[in-house]
């Protein structure tokens, strides 16, 4: 067997620290922990009461309504877990009201929901069950007055465990619908339709994802109510025993679930908790998303899309086309010139829109290599006086730091440049404030690459580092990933988790 061939590594060089991002507060104050920042301070700009709806069964409404009732107040941290902090209450934190009544309360028929998560056909059951939640939404949205700016879909975890992909349900337990259809045969009755509607109908379910959150989070985008999905063994662990007596889940503790889901709704209602502090001004920064659509017509077919974001933590979402844009290799999409022109210039128009002029600077996320054609159309829709740069981004497994000595892992922060137009970043790892690293494995860097443009790698680590701090979907110190990215995957589900995605832009909140 030939020897591996090692990799020779230039012991010259130096890892190089980058200064941990810092956030903006209210009162202009600066931290690097948002924790702290929200305790001492609280969100950089005042934000009215949040007006809310929840829809669920009753019992799940009722646990709901407790757990709202909880986090109007203090919460103590886990003594057994390190990270554990002090939750003060929601309007300590945010300072606004917070109200433990819903506005808008939608009561489902637990028998009705039971019956149809067990279908025993997977994609009409998520259909169907999406059905109760989305239809009820969309026509309190579309018909009534009292307008909410945050739905919580409160679901059991009978729906949560059978509402997913890949996952069955035995003839005994479940139920057979009037129509049951096999995936193949309802696509074959896409291209040849049967003469009953019936049958039709049922065959058009299967081109719909069987994943409950992002089928329901797509068929809303029309109506654009935004949703905050929260499983009743979350927020009422002791509500849901095994026979032994115990939570049938392994949830985190109080204190942490108050303040991921809190800040995620407050972000989601229209505000920011904390915003960057020190970030360039007049630079835009998009992240480019790809999803198969898994069509019977085109193995190559993929769905593109855009998310921009700026450093004040505003985001917004753009569906591009449908397309050929998927290549033999997997994981890997090309978009043509045409294409790759639309995207640039239709975030510039949103960043016009924002702001009344172009970014003077536009940095493109991708985590697969940028061909030629792309790169012109890039360059091609961006107007003059704004340069545009693209960054590769990924995470290989095949560089590992270790200390020769101490318990400590390798830090968050700390660079490898490797020319002046590639690195790696490792963008997780040990925290000196928190004195632990936040992780289960030996930290990954990203390896970052300056594809084309003229920018310096220094520059670039430094945006991408502030960037995971972008995450208002938890409260936590730093993400591993660009928020540029860090959802891509996400994204590009719910754009194809159903036929015909709404191709309006969209604030970014209505994804995740």
């Amino acid at each position: 067997m030939a020897a591996r061939r090692k990799r020779k590594v230039n012991t010259n060089r130096k890892l190089l620290p980058i200064s941990e991002p810092r956030l903006l507060f209210a009162h202009d104050q600066k931290l690097d922990d948002p924790k702290d920042g929200l305790l001492l301070f609280g969100p950089p700009k005042d934000h009215p009461a949040i007006e809310y709806g929840v829809i669920g069964t009753p019992e799940g409404i009722e646990q709901f309504k407790s757990w709202a009732g909880t986090i109007a107040g203090a919460i103590d941290a886990d003594p057994k877990v390190g990270s554990s902090v002090m939750f003060p209450g929601f309007e300590s934190v945010f300072r606004t009201e917070w109200k433990t009544e819903p506005r808008v309360a939608l009561p489902l028929d637990a028998a009705e929901l039971d019956h149809t998560i067990r279908n025993t056909d997977a994609h009409q059951r998520v259909y169907d069950t999406v059905d109760l939640f989305a239809g009820r939404i969309r026509r309190w949205v579309e018909e009534e007055d009292a307008k909410v700016a945050l739905w919580f879909v409160v679901v059991p975890e009978e729906l949560w465990k059978l509402c997913r992909p890949n996952q069955t349900i035995s003839k005994a337990a479940g139920v057979t619908g009037d129509t049951a259809l096999s995936h193949r045969k309802a696509m074959r009755l896409w291209e040849n339709p049967d003469l009953f509607d019936d049958i039709n109908e049922a065959a058009e379910k299967h081109r719909f994802e069987n994943h409950f959150h992002n089928q329901l989070k797509a068929r809303l985008l029309g109506c654009e109510a935004v949703t905050q999905i929260v499983r009743q063994t979350t927020i009422a662990p002791e509500k849901h025993l095994n026979s032994i007596g115990k939570p049938i889940r392994n949830v985190q503790d109080e204190a942490t679930i108050a303040w991921n889901l809190s800040t995620a709704i407050y972000y989601k209602a229209g505000a920011k908790p904390w915003t960057l502090a020190d970030i360039r001004e007049a630079v835009c920064y998009i992240g480019l998303v790809f999803k198969r659509t898994n069509s019977p017509r085109d193995e190559y077919e993929a769905c593109c899309g855009a998310q921009m974001f700026l450093h004040t933590g505003e985001g917004i979402v753009f569906k591009g086309s449908v397309g050929s844009w998927a290549s033999d290799r997997p994981g890997e999409f090309h978009l043509p010139k045409d294409q790759a022109a639309e995207i640039v210039r239709r975030c510039v128009d949103s960043y016009r829109n924002w702001h009344g002029e172009a970014p003077k600077e536009l940095f493109i996320h991708g985590r697969t290599n940028f061909n030629r054609e792309e790169i012109e159309g890039f360059r091609d829709g961006a107007p003059e006086g704004t340069k545009v740069s693209g960054i590769q981004i990924k995470r290989p497994n095949d560089l590992k730091l270790f200390r020769e000595e101490g318990k400590r892992g390798v830090m968050r922060g700390l660079s490898l440049k490797v020319d002046h137009r590639n690195a790696f970043l490792w963008s997780s790892g040990y925290v000196p404030k928190l004195k632990t690293y936040p992780g289960r494995e030996i930290p990954t860097p990203l390896k970052v690459k300056i594809v084309f443009g003229e920018t310096l790698i220094e520059q670039v680590l430094e945006d991408i580092l502030s960037l995971t701090k972008l995450n208002f979907n938890t409260c936590i110190y730093g993400d591993g990933y660009p928020v540029t990215l860090r959802f891509a995957d996400d994204v590009g589900e719910i754009l194809t988790a159903i036929p015909e995605v709404s191709s309006k832009p969209l604030p970014f909140r209505h994804y995740i």
